[in-house]
């Protein structure tokens, strides 16, 4: 592949980051230390969850249209803010902390940011005309990108209303930003293709094709296809990660396309609609993530009340399966899952949001 564009490490800092370096020596002692319960936890569920660049805020898409704000610091829930008129989902801070993108599920399909200071709308970007299935911001600037059920991937800033770029693709419900902010990924299921595009020649053919395919045809072979939830690059730029809403999630070579893992494991589905869903079940952004340091995944189980953590530097048997390292005891589901960016600390989410942390976050990690 010529003239590809190669992922690098993520953007510097403005400060030094919390020390996620000592992951590996305290991922097995992570424990629920907070639970958050909705207005109605009986009937409602978190639908998305995001962290701040900074790692002290995390927001809460519900479908009770509401936006729900906890201060990690404080390990206390900040302020709800309503949108009763025009629905939530996929909710995601900009690089500004008192500002939220978010998808419409009433009314529109417009993009709405919100101010969280004043709780008004700053500005909406019209144009999809249907269901906005992914939304995800550039980590190098105010760049964002949308995908949609109306076969169109947009291209946006967040200082403009009017769209900058517009790409017109089958089904390609699925995008992801690289770290170095230079490529981006755009998955489509019904070709069971991921496109690489270099995200300043957008309007150009993509520079790498992964043919998804033989793995599923492989990994999944019944009648019973899994159903892609996620994209996902790893922070050191190696991986790229398709979530799946069933059997498990495949790990690629970020570079080569690949398959590095199938991550298997898991206990079934976490009952929540796929892009490619008409199940009418409960909106969700998938259920598993990589570690800050990229050597784990941490994912759902299912039904079972547990949170599977997957190691990369294992070696996979012959077939490339990798079975789950550890479980992490919990009381609930997990269909949302989000690792802290600065802090040891993750997110989880069904009906209630929690917070995890190391049994122990004062110990010093043993080199």
């Amino acid at each position: 592949m010529t003239d590809q564009p190669q992922p690098q490490s993520a953007h510097t800092p403005s400060h030094d980051p919390q020390p996620t370096q000592a992951l590996p020596d305290v991922i097995r002692s992570f424990r629920p230390a907070k639970q958050f319960r909705g207005p109605k936890p009986e009937s409602t569920y978190v639908t998305s969850l995001d962290f701040d660049d900074q790692g002290e805020f995390l927001v809460g898409a519900g479908d009770d249209d509401t936006v729900q704000i906890y201060d990690v610091k404080e390990g206390k829930s900040k302020k709800s803010v309503p949108s009763k008129k025009y629905g939530v989902h996929l909710a995601r801070y900009t690089h500004h902390p008192r500002q939220v993108l978010h998808a419409s599920t009433k009314v529109d399909h417009a993009l709405r940011l919100l101010d969280l200071h004043n709780e008004g709308f700053v500005r909406y970007f019209t144009g999809h005309t249907d269901k906005v299935t992914c939304l995800t911001m550039s980590p190098g600037g105010d760049s964002f990108v949308s995908c949609s059920k109306d076969n169109t991937v947009t291209l946006w800033d967040v200082g403009s209303r009017n769209p900058q770029g517009k790409l017109n693709l089958s089904t390609p419900y699925l995008a992801a930003f690289d770290p170095s902010a230079s490529v981006i990924a755009i998955a489509s299921q019904s070709t069971s293709s991921v496109l690489l595009y270099d995200f300043r020649n957008y309007d150009k053919a993509p520079f790498a094709t992964f043919d998804i395919s033989p793995f599923e045809e492989f990994y999944t072979p019944s009648t019973r296809r899994c159903a892609w939830t996620r994209l996902e690059f790893s922070n050191d730029g190696k991986h790229l990660m398709i979530g799946t809403d069933l059997h498990g999630h495949y790990i690629l070579d970020a570079f080569e396309g690949t398959l590095t893992a199938f991550l298997a494991g898991k206990a079934g589905s976490p009952g929540r609609a796929a892009p490619v869903s008409t199940t009418g079940k409960p909106l969700g952004q998938g259920d598993a993530t990589f570690t800050p340091d990229g050597r784990y995944v941490l994912g759902g189980n299912g039904s079972q009340p547990d949170v599977l953590v997957w190691d990369l530097q294992q070696n996979p048997d012959h077939n490339k399966v990798l079975l789950p390292m550890t479980k992490l005891s919990h009381r609930g589901m997990t269909a949302l899952i989000e690792f802290n960016p600065r802090f040891n600390m993750l997110a989880t989410a069904d009906r209630d949001a929690f917070f995890w942390t190391p049994d122990d976050i004062s110990k010093p990690s043993e080199k």
